[in-house]
């Protein structure tokens, strides 16, 4: 949306909503809790304040603390089990891994020094850095990786452990039938792995903080303690930890990178609602911030005072909604394909035009573009309604008459751009006789619900991969291995023994393009099982403020903040007002800040 196309809704604010909108208006403003914020999702509200300060100087700086905020909540700061995007983020502050990757995505060493790889692909390798310190001083020794990898692999321990499954004993570890694993300290600051087959993977997956090495007083068995305490080898240790409302990390002094992390600390608020998120960045209660709403991004790419400060991610993330393959009627592959038929992209993308790309396939287009031919979903009515014919849940759209008899929960974040699409799903499958009801939740519920066997039947999904491997998407989400009593990641609790066969010997094959071809049928197996619909791609726009250097998108990792430094010259006006329950206040306010509208007051 252009400026100007913002200043004419402004005008026509007052009276769109009794003339035309008093239904949506009751819906949402219950939604948002008043008037105020549904002007503020319909584009109608006051003009943005400037950025705070210029952006002057390009030599890294230390000192400051950077403040941003989460849509959503986290269950636990312990790397072995904390398995989401917002988890990614927070632990990439605390957490080296053995591999890691630079700027532009490539694989290189971090607490590894260098590494080699046997000409089979079955023996690892690294020589680990010396004198890095642990956050609680302790010197990081090869044992202590051995005694990490063996706690995230332990029966005991709810991690997805299926990304391990190459290292030689894994199986029987796994399942506590031995103790044997092929993880070794070869002396005190060399560790090994033996794998039982060659794994094109195991690089990536040594860079997730699943195995990141964490100090002792972690265990050599995963406990929930852990979580509210962890301790690791990274740029920032914890300071403080309000259970899913506030984060608090200061600067790790004995980093072993010399001068490095350049600010004092971050502070990470969570489950801030995205409205409120633009409303903090704009008042200085935030320094960076990404999750906003279609007006506001619109607003910000619109002001030619904030446009410097904006940049897109690119849309590595697929979302869908999923159909759990042991419940009726998705137990039924018609019914499901029906569903997949039914779904009109492009009514998605239209919420917020830029920021939503329509998606037809499981592996977004970023990793493997989208061609004429390939493999993928599609809109077809006709289609629809013949799969539910063949499911034996004729309709007749005429009479309304037939389809499937009961109907189906639909668990969805409330709030969220999930429910949106919930809402717009509700609508197309009503038109081939399938009726859903939807089920609004907050986070912590729907991680519960959606990762309990045999709980939820449909609901929103989505994933971000963990790396840049098609495999990522398959493995995590769809496979059987992925599919556990709790917290699963296969929410459709789907298992195909071609799709599982495909992606082992994906994993295992070293040659680039025949694991393209390999992933080229599985995503013809996913687009004719349908256990999902796949419906969108998603990029956020980041903002910092002026005074924050040094952060861009990363082309793998999600806000990896962690080497963002502040330009406090230029820190002429913050406000302090992060902590929940907290009166705001203001800090080094010039004449300029206090006559600008709508700044600074709560």
């Amino acid at each position: 949306m252009s400026a100007d196309t913002s200043k004419k809704r402004q005008g026509h604010c007052a009276r769109l909503i009794p003339q035309g909108y008093k239904r949506a208006f009751h819906v949402l403003s219950r939604l948002f809790l008043g008037v105020s914020l549904l002007c503020s999702t319909l584009g109608c509200d006051e003009q943005l304040s400037p950025p705070i300060g210029e952006r002057a100087g390009d030599t890294p700086k230390r000192g400051g603390v950077l403040r941003t905020a989460f849509y959503t909540g986290i269950r636990t700061l312990d790397p072995a089990v904390g398995f989401s995007t917002t988890n990614a983020a927070l632990g990439s502050l605390m957490f080296d891994t053995l591999i890691s990757y630079d700027a532009k995505g490539n694989l290189v060493p971090q607490l590894a020094e260098r590494y080699s790889v046997s000409p089979d692909g079955k023996h690892y390798e690294f020589q680990l850095r010396r004198g890095v310190l642990f956050h609680d001083g302790s010197e990081l020794t090869a044992d202590d990786v051995v005694r990490s990898v063996r706690r995230t692999l332990h029966p005991d321990t709810p991690s997805p452990a299926s990304f391990y499954d190459h290292i030689a004993g894994f199986e029987q570890y796994r399942k506590g039938k031995s103790k044997e694993l092929g993880v070794h300290a070869e002396s005190k600051y060399s560790v090994s792995f033996d794998l039982s087959e060659p794994d094109s993977t195991f690089l990536h997956v040594l860079a997730l903080q699943l195995v990141a090495p964490v100090c002792k007083s972690a265990g050599a068995i995963w406990s929930k303690d852990f979580g509210n305490a962890p301790c690791g080898t990274g740029p920032f240790k914890l300071a403080r930890y309000e259970a899913n409302q506030y984060v608090k990390f200061e600067r790790h002094e004995a980093y072993w990178q010399p001068g490095k992390p350049y600010l004092d600390g971050v502070e990470w608020l969570l489950n801030v609602q995205s409205f409120a998120q633009r409303y903090k960045l704009e008042r200085g209660e935030l320094d960076y911030a990404r999750e906003f709403s279609r007006a506001d991004v619109a607003k910000l790419r619109g002001d030619s005072r904030w446009q410097p400060f904006g940049e897109w991610e690119l849309p590595h993330t697929v979302f869908g909604a999923f159909m759990n393959t042991e419940l009726p009627p998705f137990d039924n592959r018609h019914v499901r394909r029906a569903v997949a038929f039914a779904i009109n992209r492009e009514h998605i993308a239209a919420i917020r035009p830029g920021q939503i790309v329509p998606q037809y396939k499981l592996v977004p287009n970023v990793i493997i573009p989208q061609v004429p031919g390939y493999p993928a979903q599609r809109y077809d009515y006709d289609a629809a309604l013949e799969e539910m014919r063949l499911a034996g849940y004729a309709y007749d759209p005429k009479t309304g008459q037939g389809g499937y008899p009961h109907e189906i929960d639909y668990i969805a974040l409330v709030d969220s751009f999930g429910q949106q699409t919930a809402e717009i799903t509700q609508q197309e499958l009503a038109r081939i006789g399938i009726r859903i009801n939807l089920k609004l939740v907050g986070w912590p519920t729907k991680q519960a619900l959606t990762g309990r066997r045999k709980t939820a039947a449909m609901g929103t999904t989505g994933w971000h991969p963990d790396f840049p491997e098609p495999s990522n998407f398959f493995d995590s989400t769809l496979s059987t291995d992925a599919i556990s009593e709790e917290n699963c990641q296969n929410s459709a609790f789907f298992s195909n023994a071609e799709l599982d066969a495909l992606m082992k010997r994906a994993r295992g094959n070293p040659d680039a393009a025949e694991r393209r071809r390999m992933y080229r049928r599985a995503e013809s197996i996913v687009t004719e099982e349908a256990p999902w619909v796949f419906t969108h791609s998603q990029r956020y726009y980041e903002v910092t403020q002026p005074y924050v250097h040094g952060y861009h998108p990363h082309p793998v990792l999600t806000q990896y903040v962690r080497w963002a430094w502040i330009d406090s010259s230029q820190l002429t006006q913050r406000v302090a007002c992060w902590l929940p329950g907290k009166r705001c206040g203001v800090t080094a306010l010039p004449a300029s800040f206090l006559a600008t509208p709508g700044r600074g007051q709560r």
